[in-house]
């Protein structure tokens, strides 16, 4: 199944945040973990059911190697990412994310 995939607004700053820490040990590592976050879409966007239900209807994936996850619902016959996450933040934010304004 090849589902498409969408991502919230707020995404991007996600990966920027993430990017930017990773920045300060090398661009070696963050070459790394932007191929294992395209990784990690791709796979949400191939197998969509994957993966569990972690709450309500979200389901995490986690990205290889690095301490984050990714969030995503399907909706129809998208998955939707909703944030990407470093696994020691606090649950609230991924929480909050998933709302109906995430919708």
């Amino acid at each position: 199944m090849n589902e498409a995939v969408r991502f919230h607004p707020k995404v991007p700053n996600d990966l920027a945040e993430a990017i930017a820490w990773y920045e300060d040990i090398s661009a070696d590592v963050v070459n790394r973990f932007r191929r294992a976050v395209r990784s990690s879409f791709a796979e949400i966007g191939a197998h969509p059911e994957a993966y569990g239900i972690v709450f309500d209807d979200v389901r995490i994936v986690r990205v290889s190697r690095f301490p984050y996850l990714v969030q995503y619902r399907i909706l129809s016959e998208t998955a939707y990412v909703l944030g990407v996450f470093h696994s020691a933040s606090n649950p609230e934010k991924w929480h909050k994310r998933a709302g109906k304004d995430a919708r």
